[in-house]
C-alpha cells in the first residue's frame, strides 16, 4: 500500500487561436487579374510566468494540505502555421506533515489556424517526497482546441510511465475543457481531467474538476486568476474499492509578455494549460 500511496501524493501535488491572417487586396492587371498568395506572418515569442496557491477546504479526514506553484509557458512562432510550446512549473505542497516538491515540463509541437489546433506533447515530471527517493512519470499524448469568436474547447490524451523505487505503473490521462469570453479580458475556464495510475491489477484514479475566472488588467499585462477545484480519488482492486474528495480554493498572478488581452494570448501564444495537477 505505502507504493500505491506514492503515487497518490504524486497526483496530489503534481496532479492541468490563431489570428486572422491579413488579406492582400487583389492586383488587378490590363488584361486579367489574380490574388496574391496568403502567408501569416510570424508572431515571435509570447508567454507568460505565474505565481498561484491553492489551500484544501475540505478532504477526508480533514487533512492539512496547501500548495504553492511557480509556472511558466512561451509559445514560439515558426511561420506557416507551425507552433512551439514549452511549459515549466514547481509546485511545493504540504499534506500533514510531510512536504513535497514537483517539477514538471512539457513541449508541445502543432499546428493551428484562426479555426483549430492540432499536435502532440511530451511531458516529464519528477517528485521529491522528503525521503530520499522520488518518482518519475513520463507520458506523450496528442491535443486538439477548436476555436470560435467567444469560445474556445480543447482536450488532450496520453499515455505514460510513472516509476518508483525501480517499480513500473501504466499512466493513462484524458483531459476536456472550455474557455467562455466575456470580454477579451475576462474569460471563464472550466476543465475536467481523468488521471489513472494501473499496475499488478490495482487502479488509481483521480477525476477532477476545476472552475477558473480570469481577469486581466486593460493597463498591465497581469492576470489576476482564481477559483475551485474538486476532486475525486479512487484505489480499486482485487474486488473492492477505497475513495474520497477534496476540494481545494486557489488564486494568483500571471505576468504576460508579447499580448494585448487574455483572448489574444491564447490565440497568438501559449494555447495549451499547463499540465501540473497541483491546481
Amino acid at each position: 500500500m505505502f507504493r500505491t500511496n506514492g503515487f497518490l501524493v504524486f497526483l496530489l501535488s503534481s496532479a492541468s487561436l490563431a489570428a486572422a491572417a491579413d488579406m492582400d487586396g487583389p492586383l488587378v492587371g490590363a488584361a486579367d487579374y489574380y490574388e496574391a498568395p496568403v502567408e501569416q506572418a510570424s508572431l515571435g515569442v509570447t508567454g507568460y510566468i505565474e505565481g498561484a496557491y491553492g489551500s484544501v477546504v475540505d478532504s477526508p479526514g480533514d487533512i492539512d494540505a496547501d500548495a504553492w506553484a511557480l509556472r511558466g509557458a512561451v509559445n514560439f512562432d515558426a511561420g506557416g502555421g507551425f507552433n512551439l510550446q514549452t511549459d515549466l512549473g514547481y509546485a511545493r505542497a504540504s499534506i500533514g506533515d510531510a512536504d513535497t516538491n514537483t517539477y514538471n515540463g512539457t513541449l508541445h509541437g502543432y499546428y493551428r489556424d484562426n479555426l483549430y489546433a492540432a499536435g502532440v506533447f511530451v511531458q516529464a515530471a519528477r517528485l521529491d517526497a522528503g525521503f530520499d527517493s522520488h518518482i518519475n512519470d513520463y507520458m506523450g499524448g496528442i491535443e486538439g482546441a477548436y476555436f470560435q469568436d467567444t469560445w474556445t474547447i480543447h482536450g488532450a490524451a496520453g499515455y505514460g510511465q510513472a516509476g518508483w523505487e525501480g517499480f513500473d505503473a501504466d499512466h493513462y490521462m484524458a483531459a476536456l475543457g472550455a474557455r467562455f469570453y466575456a470580454t477579451d479580458n475576462v474569460r471563464f475556464d472550466v476543465d475536467g481531467a481523468l488521471d489513472r495510475i494501473t499496475d499488478s491489477g490495482i487502479d488509481y484514479d483521480i477525476r477532477s474538476l476545476k472552475l477558473t475566472a480570469n481577469y486581466r488588467s486593460v493597463y498591465f499585462p497581469v492576470t489576476l486568476f482564481g477559483g475551485y477545484k474538486y476532486a475525486d480519488e479512487e484505489v480499486s482492486g482485487f474486488g473492492s474499492s477505497v475513495s474520497g474528495d477534496s476540494s481545494t480554493i486557489f488564486g494568483g498572478l500571471r505576468f504576460s509578455y508579447g499580448s494585448n488581452s487574455i483572448k489574444e494570448e491564447e490565440r497568438l501564444g501559449p494555447v495549451w494549460s499547463n499540465n501540473s495537477r497541483a491546481f
